[in-house]
């Protein structure tokens, strides 16, 4: 095994794991809580007094990010001890599929809750498929936004190896086949060819590593929309972004043979694992990858926000609850909370966490099934996000039941509601799947249909037909409205559109 491998498979074991899941969840907060008891928000909600969970929960109200904005505003304004001890070590924005931006704090120990999490699965993934030499594609996207700092004076965005540690950033560049000045590039454009350069020429790429698969799926489809500017780069090098690119002529071989066979994965004949989002609304694109880069194992990603870690996959590759990252509760459809050793496998709840970047019973929106148990601890698979609701004339369609409803249709495919005179619902698919999107259309209006609230309104005519709208590259249009909220490879494709109406103007009045 190289020397950078090594260093990276070393975070094999997660040393915080001792004791059964209620000790280990109630040691987290508790230790938690003494080190913000004396914290703006500490003293308003008397953590000093705070003896057990049941306490904790009378004391502190579910929150969503409105009740803590004000908070989380001072603090960005550089002032200290008002959600956490001292002062953030730097903030982060997510967009989520329903809201605007948000801030969101860090501190020491938030980001060691991360590695807490993360570095026992990189070491378990890097030990466990064997990848011990060649190189890996971490996803870095395109520098679309200018370095950002808050009134304070504190940075906004981290690299991704930021959450590994110092120690382990060395390696991580090491092994990466995209060198990092790519992620400096500001045109899109620019940026994926240069990607598509140094992935094309890496024949030993062994790991692919991203959060959406359509980020992936995005490169795969740039390989022919830009063959011509690849080939010409592989043939004579040239200069990309102020970044001097060198000819390779076996790579211009490889990527020749790729057209001509029209099999992506023959670039990279030493590919050992794909690691992505495989749930929910993600899942049609990750059989697409899975499909187009075939014989690969795919690895499902955890539910990691940039609040916070919920589950990263154990050694048999399922989404266990990340129990020494924080202190989680999850909300039934009736609003009870209960703690996680309490969960009916087979039940869906909204996920509530408290962390250590000063997020207090803050409801992430983040929905899970419980799939039963390792040992003590809880299976949790990703199923949607509670937030996000279209109510035309009162049918309230989630999206966790909008994915359940679309799951049969092969590529891109999004529900749309379309207000005016005429309230429907559109269904948005990629033009290339025509003939099956005709025949499933009725398949997919009698699953919508079993929303009692849906039926009854397309019985009164309050709602009209599901209709089609067949749309030439609805991927690349939904990237590039959400691209400049979001950095790209974190974007995840829902299956309801979000209720914005220049986004929902531009993907269903698309015909």
């Amino acid at each position: 095994m190289s020397s950078a491998w090594s260093v990276l498979a070393a975070g094999h074991s997660n040393p915080r794991g001792q004791g059964d899941l209620a000790t280990r969840q109630w040691r987290w907060l508790k230790n938690c809580l003494a080190r913000n008891r004396d914290t703006e928000f500490g003293r308003r909600h008397l953590f000093a007094h705070v003896d057990s969970i049941d306490t904790y929960r009378k004391q502190v109200p579910l929150q969503a990010y409105e009740d803590c904005a004000a908070d989380i505003s001072c603090m960005a304004q550089g002032q200290a001890d008002i959600l956490f001890a001292g002062q953030p070590l730097a903030f982060e924005r997510t967009g989520g599929s329903s809201g605007g931006s948000k801030l969101i704090p860090y501190s020491e120990y938030s980001l060691a809750d991360f590695r807490a999490a993360l570095l026992p699965w990189l070491g378990d993934l890097v030990t466990r498929y064997g990848i011990d030499s060649g190189c890996a594609y971490w996803a870095i996207s395109p520098a679309m936004r200018q370095p950002e700092q808050t009134g304070g004076g504190c940075p906004i965005g981290l690299a991704d190896g930021a959450y590994l540690g110092e120690h382990r950033l060395q390696a991580f560049a090491e092994v990466s086949c995209v060198p990092h000045q790519v992620g400096n590039i500001e045109t899109v454009s620019d940026w994926e060819l240069a990607t598509l350069y140094w992935l094309v020429r890496r024949r030993d790429l062994a790991l692919i590593s991203v959060w959406s698969p359509t980020f992936f799926l995005r490169l795969l489809d740039g390989l022919d929309r830009r063959g011509d500017e690849l080939a010409a780069l592989l043939a004579n090098g040239g200069t990309l972004a102020a970044q001097a690119l060198p000819a390779d002529s076996t790579a211009l071989q490889r990527l020749s043979a790729c057209h001509r066979s029209g099999n992506a994965g023959q670039l990279w004949p030493a590919l050992k694992l794909i690691s992505c989002w495989t749930d929910a609304a993600s899942r049609p694109y990750a059989d697409e990858l899975q499909a187009r880069l075939p014989g690969v194992p795919m690895q499902g990603k955890g539910l990691l926000a940039t609040e916070g870690v919920t589950t990263v996959p154990d050694r048999e590759d399922r989404p266990l609850l990340a129990a020494d990252s924080g202190f989680y509760e999850f909300l039934d459809d009736d609003g009870k909370p209960h703690d996680a050793r309490d969960l009916q496998a087979g039940d869906c709840y909204e996920v509530v966490m408290t962390t250590a970047g000063g997020l207090y019973r803050y409801r992430s929106g983040d929905r899970v099934r419980c799939k039963g148990f390792s040992g003590a601890v809880p299976v949790l698979a990703f199923i949607g996000r509670s937030g996000l609701v279209s109510d035309l004339v009162g049918e309230k369609l989630t999206e966790a039941f909008v994915t359940q409803c679309l799951q049969m249709l092969p590529g891109f495919r999004m529900l749309v509601p379309v207000g005016g005179d005429n309230r429907h619902y559109a269904l948005v698919m990629d033009h290339r799947y025509r003939d099956q999107a005709d025949k499933l259309l009725p398949a997919v209006e009698s699953e919508l249909m079993s929303n009692p609230q849906y039926a009854y309104a397309r019985k009164l005519g309050q709602l009209g037909k599901l209709t089609l709208r067949l749309v030439d590259d609805p991927l690349g249009r939904y990237l590039q409205h959400a691209a400049g909220q979001q950095r790209l490879g974190d974007i995840k494709i829902p299956a309801l559109c979000p209720p914005n109406a220049a986004l929902q103007q531009q993907m269903a009045g698309a015909g």
